[in-house]
């Protein structure tokens, strides 16, 4: 066996973020298309067999959680090759409101204390649409979503919260779970941070903190 090299090390991650772009691209096809049935079966059978309707919706809450883990897949494989800058995490939550109103007309309830900066990889605003996202279409909370930034001692702490949730508490497992392998987990891991989930089950609320350490120049 020959030693790597970081040619070759670097070559073998390129390869793996193209298969895994690739797969993703390819399993989203049938994924839409399931839902899509799945949905019709749901309108169809509303009234001549309830008793079907909370399966059908349960199909698609599993395509739903399946195309979250895809699009987790494909953020993995473009971190590597994301560069890192010093940047507020306030401008990244703004970044990710403009985006999911224009793509969805969705729109999240802002509270910003601080603007402070953090030292992460480009991709924090993907980061938080991607959480975003699980509340929406995984843990199926209910709009508003909210969205804050505070500081907390020397930290940054950039939250995501809503009610509405069917089971809080499973899907802050189901997420706790994912976070150590998935793209939370390495999105932290690589800017040092640490990632915090909170149900209350009573309520129906569930709530997500990324923390990443504060930079010593505020305004970068």
């Amino acid at each position: 066996m020959h030693p790597a090299t970081p040619g070759r090390a670097e070559s073998s991650l390129e390869d793996a973020a193209g298969l895994i772009l690739h797969l993703a691209h390819e399993l989203r096809q049938p994924l839409s298309g399931i839902e899509s049935s799945a949905y019709y079966l749901d309108m169809v059978v509303s009234e001549a067999r309830p008793d079907l309707i909370p399966h059908c919706r349960r199909l698609r809450a599993m395509v739903q959680h399946a195309s979250w883990l895809l699009e987790d897949a494909t953020l993995c494989a473009a971190l590597p090759a994301a560069a890192r800058r010093a940047q507020t995490m306030g401008e990244a939550l703004r970044r990710a409101s403009h985006r999911l109103f224009a793509e969805d007309e969705r729109v999240l309830d802002l509270h910003l204390e601080t603007e402070g900066a953090v030292e992460a990889p480009d991709l924090l605003a993907r980061l938080a649409e991607h959480l975003v996202a699980y509340l929406r279409d995984v843990a199926g909370c209910a709009d508003p979503i909210h969205a804050g930034v505070r500081r907390e001692g020397e930290c940054l702490v950039m939250r995501l919260w809503a009610g509405g949730c069917e089971d809080a508490e499973d899907a802050a497992r189901t997420l706790g779970a994912a976070s150590g392998c998935g793209f939370v987990g390495r999105f932290l891991a690589a800017a040092g941070g640490r990632f915090e989930v909170d149900a209350d089950p009573s309520a129906g609320r569930l709530a997500l903190s990324v923390r990443l350490t504060a930079c010593a120049e505020q305004g970068a």
